[in-house]
């Protein structure tokens, strides 16, 4: 019974995974010519402020970027962005909205994009357009 039970717990370790490494993204070479910073007016108010995004593979899943849209502060207040995440890859075009708004300053937003697999160009501005927008050239795995 003993051998039964270590057997059993044995098994369990290897589908489970005891000695898994932890989830990360790939590698995902990219060049920012304009930086990765969109800095805007807020939707209210005509508050200026800035959002950084930054993007990386998704682990596993190849043709996949993740996206991280981060407020970083406003002055004045309160206000939001609608930021549009545009691309174009081996997928095609295609666009994503993501809305901050200064409650949230430093609370990242995430969200997977479908780009497609080799070389793509992804931008990101506000909403109605209000300021300059940053801009990537990426290889994705």
């Amino acid at each position: 019974m003993l051998a039964g039970l270590v057997a059993a717990l044995g098994i369990t370790a290897a589908v489970c995974g005891v000695n898994a490494t932890p989830a990360r993204a790939d590698w995902l070479p990219q060049l920012t010519p304009f930086g990765t910073l969109v800095l805007t007016f807020g939707d209210a108010n005509f508050c200026a402020g800035s959002i950084a995004v930054a993007l990386e593979a998704a682990h596993g899943m190849p043709g996949h970027v993740t996206a991280h849209v981060t407020p970083l502060g406003y002055l004045g207040g309160p206000c939001g962005n609608h930021i549009v995440l545009g691309w174009l890859g081996s997928a095609g075009l295609g666009s994503r909205d993501v809305y901050v708004h200064t409650s949230t300053v430093g609370q990242t937003q995430t969200v997977d994009l479908w780009i497609g697999m080799g070389l793509a160009k992804l931008f990101a501005n506000s909403w109605p357009l209000q300021g300059p927008w940053a801009e990537w050239y990426l290889i994705v795995p």
